[in-house]
């Protein structure tokens, strides 16, 4: 297995039995063969001057993320007919410029499902795709929303290489904007709170409904419309009770008595009907006295809840009442959890044994409108809902929610770790965790950082549960399984903060191998941020970790990094020695020592010893010749081609990057094949053959979602 946690690139959609290794030791200088089917393009030169190219056409994706609306909506005529001169004046402009409308109210208006409804009947106006943010799932305690990871993630959707996407703020909100400019699309940002989460997503070009509970007004600086909402007339509301019951049920003034209990209010009116339907034969009278009785007894519930309306928090107690124990004790549990949002396979896991009964109490929850899926498998909480959900666990559920969801969470991010990058050093824990069977979705590398990215704000509020409650091992456990996730997805705030809590969990747990760990991959995180102080004061604890640590490889893992920091601080001589020592601490790992040769090479070319680092490249090579390390031989292949061209073997060096490139293209390394086709531009002298290298690049951009 390979020590080091730097690896050779995660390739999410690449399949094993790639063909070709280029620049093999013992290949004829010049000759350049590819077999099998070529996806992408290629070059084949047995000189310069004679080049063949073939452009990546795969067009960007179409994203489609908007929860399907819900069934049995009614009215709000006005409120769509704004929407729909907002669409109208958009169009007539020719979508020179984004069009934003702020969906105003407090909860249990239907903010959401007014703009999920209005999409739904105009999605052919946005061809280009539709994107959905809930602030509300990535709010972090304290009220901060990361926007420079929510840009990138939208930018990926959208199509964009992760390896595009700059590390910092600034850089990721322009490669969003960037990637919507010119495209149709529609933008659904659920639960603002403040006007900057909402001005670092408008897009270049398109629509955008916002939805929150505060009037945002200085966005009208920025074009925004506000439409406030209020409770659904009267007519509205007898024609939503009306779709559940027959005339005969209900006289017009039990009707009027119930609209008026629940304050036009479709998410409450939405829970009444529920009562109304649970079988028990309860009366719409009935429902009405009760939700009007004991007026103190509301109160105190409100304030339990979040000191809101107190007939919503009424509403969801006698709905959460009419369920039967094994549903009531779900919405319990999932209460408890922290965030509004969960996995499906958490939510059955919470029934313990008895999957089945879980299963249908999510039913019932969904059918009630207590949860909502989000997208199959991501389930979510309205806001209300869940203030409510998470007053009614007591101590003892509590505990057990989050014992179970923290052992969930540590079993997700090894299932990803190891979907995504198969044999590497892992430390492992001493405490016992049950066996969860989870996430039969998980099943390549893409799907499982998809999972990963969709469910990180969960995740991470499990994490910060279980440092809370000085559960150690599961917090750096967690940690050390994210790095999959975090070095191919690059979320830099959540990468840093679950290392700052790991490291000091490591401490608790007095496992300096597992600090060791922390440490190293909270350095890495710094390193591509460019913030080399940071690095550098992070490494600091190292040199009395490595007194304790035993393990080569985990002190091979720190020369690498100190290695990586070396060369982007322009120190090549210490790089090298670092990477000589990790090469050392690597021995009897193949593809550890080929990984640090590799290393070794580039900071060799650095020193100006291109004779030395081709002679690194051919024993890293020699060490990992099949298919599946084809992604390590993309990279030897474009550092080879430097260090020929560094020697003067112009030909040679040109057929190397050209493999290369051909390599990365196919595996879909994009910035790799990049890089090496913009080196192998410089260094073509023919105006038409440079031409059609520039063309083969700009296309890998296009396909990368740059252009």
């Amino acid at each position: 297995m390979s020590g080091g946690d730097g690896h050779d690139g995660v390739n999410e959609g690449a399949r094993d039995g790639v063909p070709g290794t280029p620049g093999a030791p013992g290949a004829p200088d010049v000759r350049n063969q590819a077999t099998g089917v070529v996806h992408g393009g290629l070059i084949q030169a047995g000189t310069i001057q004679s080049l063949t190219v073939r452009h990546p056409s795969e067009a960007p994706p179409v994203p489609r993320e908007l929860p399907a609306p819900d069934p049995g909506f009614v009215n709000r005529a006005a409120e769509l007919a704004v929407l729909d001169e907002a669409l109208r004046r958009w169009t007539a402009e020719e979508a020179q410029r984004p069009a934003s409308l702020v969906l105003v109210g407090p909860d249990g208006l239907g903010k959401t499902q007014l703009a999920l409804e209005w999409a739904d009947r105009n999605s052919a106006h946005f061809p280009d795709g539709q994107l959905y943010v809930d602030l509300a799932a990535v709010r972090q305690p304290g009220g901060a929303v990361d926007l420079g990871e929510v840009a990138a993630g939208l930018a990926r959707r959208l199509g964009v290489s992760a390896d595009f996407i700059p590390p910092d703020a600034a850089g990721r909100v322009a490669a969003y904007r960037s990637a919507t400019f010119g495209r149709r699309l529609l933008l659904v940002i659920d639960n603002a709170e403040h006007e900057a989460e909402v001005r670092a997503l408008l897009p270049r070009h398109g629509m955008v409904i916002v939805t929150s509970r505060r009037p945002l007004a200085r966005l009208r600086f920025d074009g925004a419309r506000s439409l406030v909402l209020d409770g659904l007339d009267t007519a509205a509301c007898r024609a939503l009770v009306r779709s559940w019951l027959d005339e005969s049920e209900v006289s017009d003034a039990t009707l009027s008595a119930l609209v008026r209990v629940c304050g036009g209010r479709p998410l409450t009116l939405r829970a009444v009907g529920e009562r109304l339907l649970d079988g028990s034969g309860a009366s719409v009278q009935r429902v009405v006295a009760e939700l009007t009785a004991d007026a103190a007894e509301q109160r105190r519930l409100a304030r339990a809840s979040d000191g809101g309306d107190t007939t919503m928090s009424d509403a969801y107690t006698r709905v959460y009442r009419s369920f039967p124990p094994a549903t009531r004790r779900l919405y319990r549990l999932l209460g408890a959890l922290p965030g509004p949002t969960f996995p499906h396979e958490l939510a059955l896991g919470l029934g313990g044994q008895d999957r089945s009964a879980a299963s249908a109490g999510l039913a019932e929850l969904a059918g009630a409108r207590l949860v909502r899926q989000l997208a199959p498998g991501h389930w979510a909480f309205p806001d209300a809902i869940h203030r409510h959900a998470a007053t009614l666990a007591d101590q003892s559920e509590r505990e057990e929610a989050l014992r179970f969801g923290i052992d969930f969470a540590v079993a997700a991010c090894e299932l990803t770790d190891w979907t995504v990058l198969g044999e590497r050093l892992r430390l492992a824990g001493t405490e016992r965790r049950p066996e969860i069977p989870i996430l039969p979705e998980l099943r390549s590398p893409g799907a499982a950082l998809d999972w990963t990215e969709r469910e990180l704000a969960t995740l991470l509020a499990l994490l910060r549960a279980a440092a809370e409650r000085g559960r150690h091992e599961p917090v750096w456990l967690m940690c050390q399984a994210l790095w999959a996730y975090f070095h191919s997805r690059k979320p830099y705030a959540a990468w840093i903060e679950a290392h700052l809590l790991g490291i000091e969990a490591a401490r608790w747990a007095a496992r300096p191998d597992a600090e060791l760990r922390m440490v190293n991959q909270l350095a890495r995180a710094y390193v591509e941020l460019g913030d080399h102080p940071a690095a550098r004061e992070a490494l600091e604890p190292v040199e009395a970790l490595l007194t304790t640590v035993e393990n080569p490889q985990l002190r091979g893992t720190i020369h690498e990094t100190r290695g990586v920091l070396a060369r982007a601080t322009h120190q090549p001589a210490e790089a090298a020695d670092h990477f000589r020592a990790a090469l050392e601490a690597n021995a009897g790992d193949e593809r550890g020592m080929a990984l640090q040769g590799y290393q070794l090479a580039g900071a060799l070319l650095d020193l100006g010893q291109p004779e030395a680092a081709l002679a690194e490249l051919d024993r890293a090579q020699a060490r990992v010749p099949d298919a599946r390390h084809a992604a390590l031989h993309a990279r030897i292949g474009i550092v080879r081609g430097e260090a020929l061209r560094d020697l003067g073997r112009r030909e040679e060096a040109v057929a190397a990057l050209d493999a290369a490139a051909g390599l990365a293209e196919r595996l879909g390394l994009w910035a790799k094949a990049e890089g090496a086709l913009k080196t192998l531009s410089e260094w073509v002298t023919d105006p038409a053959a440079r031409a059609r290298v520039e063309d083969r690049r700009a296309a890998i951009l296009r396909r990368a979602g740059v252009l």
